[in-house]
């Protein structure tokens, strides 16, 4: 039997991850992208032989990922066609192989990698589900007593065939077969994948693990807060090499700081905590739960709670709570993003034409790529504020901004 080959797929669209920019699992944490998290994560199925399917515009960037261990092939997906297209786009470099298809945009245990290596030597269709307690827009099983017998694509809140979702972590004995079905297959939506698999479970024998751990999809941007948190459980004390700590600094947990930092007197940072190289922190911060980039200045008196800050951020007398800051972006003294609803209610977010709720009580603001901030300004919770924008000084600002605005007056 031929070894098994890994297709990741991180090639999807995102217009409900604006405003940012970056590809979803290119977006870095802890010094490396989110696919190179599930690389690394990948290697505990014993699996060395890797595809990784990438966007056109994550090329030039997917040419140079390297992860010890792996063997890794990079194709790019040059259409947004979906799951379908992008494992069409690789299939030349398995055929005849078993096949292994995982998402790099989420985020799931290690536990799942080890216990999928016991089946990747079987001649068994394998994939994954994980019990959910109200309606998720996805892909769930259909079962016939405990026999799995198909799939179904968005059935709608209340059609649901069972309470088990896919999480496009399936393992295919026979990926001939299942690229025959991709390619067979014709739909008007965005779910060929799920048509093929769903003919595969109902003429072939199947199981459906199911999963009980933590899952982290990265479907919205506020998402990106939630993947931060859990590997910022991952982290251990360190220290970098030429780091500067002034006097009156308090560190207390697990805090990792990058070389060449620099941090002022009467600071406290409360970890677990992530700062990248080169980031100045400033007199009487305060730092807790947050991700800081690498190459920011968090000037005096700037306050940052459970936040993710890109590369390249520049504060002074800031509050920063619940964010996600994408990189490159510059606040004038006094400007607050505010993170809580005087009702205390769950905050919700326009997306599109539609409102999503956030389900987080505590939601501050999320920011593109290089916009500036004047003085003074306010904005409200769960607002979002496009790339390359301007907002001046003394605003509040209760909308979202799109790209390229200059919000002056």
């Amino acid at each position: 039997m031929n070894s098994p080959v890994a297709v990741v797929l991180a090639g999807g669209g995102g217009k409900r991850f604006w405003p940012i920019q970056t590809s979803k699992s290119m977006v870095p944490f802890l010094g490396s992208t989110l696919l190179v998290h599930n690389l690394n994560r990948l290697k505990k199925t014993g699996i060395a032989d890797v595809i990784v399917v990438v966007h056109p515009q994550d090329e030039d960037i997917s040419a140079h990922i390297s992860v010890p261990g792996l063997k890794i092939h990079t194709v790019v997906q040059p259409e947004p066609n979906g799951m379908a297209g992008a494992v069409l786009a690789a299939a030349l470099l398995f055929e005849g192989k078993p096949c292994f298809i995982m998402n790099a945009e989420d985020l799931v245990e290690e536990s799942l990698f080890r216990e999928l290596a016991s089946y990747v030597v079987g001649d068994c269709v394998v994939s994954v589900g994980i019990k959910v307690t109200e309606y998720f827009p996805g892909s769930y099983f259909v079962f016939e007593g405990t026999r799995v017998v198909g799939v179904v694509e968005k059935p709608g809140q209340g059609n649901e065939p069972s309470d088990l979702v896919g999480l496009v972590f399936d393992y295919f004995p026979d990926s001939d077969r299942f690229i025959e079905l991709l390619r067979m297959t014709k739909s008007n939506t965005d779910d060929s994948y799920e048509k093929a698999l769903n003919e595969l479970l109902r003429d072939g024998k199947a199981k459906i693990l199911t999963y009980e751990g933590y899952w982290y999809p990265t479907k919205y941007p506020w998402h990106i807060l939630d993947i931060m948190n859990e590997l910022l459980t991952t982290i251990s004390e360190f220290r970098g090499k030429n780091i500067e700590i002034k006097s009156n600094v308090v560190i207390e947990g697990p805090v990792y700081i990058g070389d060449n930092v620099k941090i002022f007197e009467n600071t406290k940072i409360v970890g677990p905590c992530y700062i990248g190289d080169n980031t100045i922190i400033g007199n009487n911060n305060i730092i807790r739960h947050s991700h800081i980039g690498a190459g920011c200045v968090t000037g005096f008196n700037t306050d940052i709670t459970r936040s993710y800050i890109g590369d390249n951020c520049w504060f002074h007398s800031n509050y920063i709570g619940d964010s996600v800051l994408e990189g490159d972006v510059s606040m004038g003294s006094g400007t607050v993003l505010a993170n809580l609803r005087l009702d205390r209610g769950e905050i919700v977010s326009v997306v599109g034409k539609n409102r999503a709720n956030t389900k987080r009580t505590k939601l501050g603001a999320i920011i593109g790529k290089n916009v500036r901030f004047g003085v003074n300004t306010s904005i409200m919770p769960g607002v979002k504020i496009g790339s390359n924008s301007m907002v001046g000084a003394g605003l509040v600002v209760s909308r979202d901004i799109p790209d390229a605005s200059k919000k002056l007056l």
